[in-house]
């Protein structure tokens, strides 16, 4: 399975290069350095370039597949709002955000939040 996704990955950008090429900026006469792609082309040089790290949640499980680790981050923000309308302050705002912050550290580094928490409040940080 894994090969089969990673040849139409290739097919992908084989079938794309047709398309990338036509936004092919031409090199001015007597300019120096390497020659503009466009957009299209640049990507397209990226996503052959970085295909191991692009296809890598394929071979190991701990990697996520969308890397969205940030906008998960920020949801509980939204939620917060949507619920109450609004932060009140902007002090509380920078509190909150501080401690999902904190909470969301600790997650990532599979460490007990409750016990973390309560060491922090203790003035013990010793993890």
């Amino acid at each position: 399975l894994i090969r089969e996704v990673e040849q139409h990955y290739d097919e992908i950008l084989m079938c794309g290069e047709t398309e990338w090429k036509q936004g092919f900026i031409p090199k001015e006469k007597g300019t120096r350095g390497r020659h503009a792609k466009g957009k299209a082309g640049n990507l397209a040089q990226r996503f052959q370039q970085y295909k191991t790290a692009i296809l890598a949640f394929l071979r190991d499980a701990q990697i996520p597949f969308d890397n969205n680790q940030a906008e998960r981050d920020i949801r509980m923000v939204k939620v917060k709002t949507k619920i109450s309308g609004a932060f009140r302050t902007t002090t509380g705002a920078e509190q909150f955000a501080r401690i999902r912050s904190i909470v969301s550290t600790l997650l990532k580094q599979n460490l007990s939040v409750l016990k973390s928490l309560t060491f922090a409040i203790q003035g013990r940080l010793q993890f």
